[in-house]
Parts: C-alpha cells; sequence; structure tokens
C-alpha cells in the first residue's frame, strides 16, 4: 500500500504524537504550526548525557575505550546549554550535573556493559509502513543482545512502559529481535539508575504492525479528529495549541 505521510515515514515519536492527540500532530506535522519555545535545561541534560554515553560506548567498540577524565576533557557539553533556559544557574552547573548523572549510568550499567551497537540508524518497514529511527544501544551483558534505549527522568521506566512503548516495540520489529530494555537514569535527590527489561511475543509484535498501518492510513486519509477531553495532553499546560482548538472563544 502507498501511504501518503508527510516526512514520507513514520518515527515512533509521530506515532506516539497521533496516538495521543490526532489534532495535534495535523497543526505540528501538517499545518507546520510547531511553537517555538526555548530549550529547557531537562532537555540539555539529557542530551548531553546521551553523548558522554555515546562517546563512552563508540571508544569500547573502537577498542580504545576512554577513562572518565579523558571522556570529560574530549567531550564538549557547552553547545548542549546554548540557547536554553538555565533558570538562573551557570552552564558549568548543569554540565556538572549532566557528569554526575553520567557517572550513575556508568556505576550501575556501564561498568558492566558489552555493546555491540551504538548510536545508530535504522531505514526499514513495519509491515508496509516506512519507518526510521535512531537506536541508542544494544547490550549482550545478559548473555543475550537487548536493544536499550537510554532515558534521563524523574522517574523510572517500568516493565510494563517497556510493554506498551510503540519505540521499543519498533527498534524490535526492525532490529529482528524481541529482547529490549529501558536504562533510566533517574534524577532523585541521590541519582540512580533503574533497569526495565521485556521480551515480546510475536502476537504483541503483531499488533504493534497493525496499529503503526493504522496509524499511517488515518495519516494518509486525512483523519485528524480531536482527542478525548479525559488526555492529560488536553490542557494549557501541555498543548501550545489549545487557545485555538479546546481552549478558543466560540
Amino acid at each position: 500500500m502507498s501511504y501518503t505521510l508527510p516526512k514520507g515515514y513514520l518515527s515512533a515519536s509521530q506515532i506516539t504524537k497521533y496516538l495521543s492527540c490526532p489534532q495535534q500532530y495535523y497543526r505540528e506535522y501538517i499545518a507546520e504550526e510547531k511553537p517555538e519555545f526555548k530549550r529547557t535545561a531537562a532537555i540539555s541534560v539529557g542530551s548531553a548525557v546521551h553523548k558522554l554515553v555515546e562517546n563512552k560506548l563508540t571508544s569500547i567498540l573502537d577498542m580504545g575505550e576512554l577513562e572518565e577524565v579523558e571522556l570529560f576533557n574530549t567531550t564538549d557539553l557547552t553547545p548542549f546549554f546554548t540557547d536554553t533556559d538555565l533558570e538562573d544557574q551557570e552552564p558549568d552547573y548543569w554540565t556538572n550535573y549532566a557528569k554526575i548523572l553520567y557517572k550513575t549510568w556508568y556505576k550501575e550499567v556501564g561498568m558492566s556493559i558489552m555493546p555491540t551497537k551504538s548510536e545508530f540508524g535504522f531505514n526499514s518497514l513495519v509491515g508496509d509502513v516506512p519507518v526510521m529511527g535512531y537506536i541508542d544501544y544494544v547490550d549482550n551483558s545478559s548473555g543475550r543482545p537487548e536493544i536499550c534505549d537510554l532515558k534521563v527522568t524523574k522517574k523510572s521506566k517500568t516493565e510494563n512502559d517497556a510493554r506498551d512503548s510503540v519505540q521499543l516495540a519498533m527498534y524490535a520489529i526492525t532490529q529482528e529481535n524481541p529482547c529490549v530494555r529501558f536504562d533510566s537514569v533517574v534524577k532523585t535527590k541521590v541519582p540512580k539508575v533503574g533497569v526495565a527489561r521485556y521480551v515480546y511475543t510475536p502476537s504483541e509484535l503483531g499488533y504493534y504492525v497493525d496499529l503503526i498501518g493504522e496509524v499511517a492510513t488515518n495519516i494518509s486519509a486525512g483523519n485528524f479528529p480531536m482527542t478525548s477531553p479525559t488526555q492529560w495532553v488536553c490542557t494549557e499546560k501541555w498543548c501550545s495549541h489549545f487557545s485555538t482548538c479546546r481552549g478558543k472563544t466560540r
């Protein structure tokens, strides 16, 4: 089947956006009404931690593993905090915080990790739907290759979160590997890492093939209804289109 998609493919974030609110998807991907906002410190910290992990794993795969001091000296984190709302802090405050979170990941995951791939993209099909995405790393330390997604978050992901993740399911389908994992670097007072594993059944992955196909079909057909008013995204706090959609004067 031929699909009409705004980018020619679907990503996990596009699918999640459509499932959360088809109308919001339309406004941002079809009408290109994406809101302009300053990058938050939390997003920048997450990107900085991802970069440190990526450089560490790349050095392991290249057989020239970087020690911590060298890793920090050779990874410039400053660009991640340009055009960022620093919340009245200096950039060094946030770069140091990113390093603390990286150290937490390394202590609880990185010291025993056996990476086979790191930070790689895919351009594939789920059923007959073109999809694209990027995978953080594949780890073989458990005795089987696990497709891992690194999160820097306030709350650890759970096994149910992994089971219900469009992102991880897409990874599993495109990589033909049902073993997935969330590694959550949790920003508690004392940072910690939560590891949530899941192994999809063929039936579960078949459901995601159907779901992604249905999303692609609806987008191609121009079906962009408003979401349920009970959805958490349908609030002024979480939707930048609220004032011209649910909240507009009628």
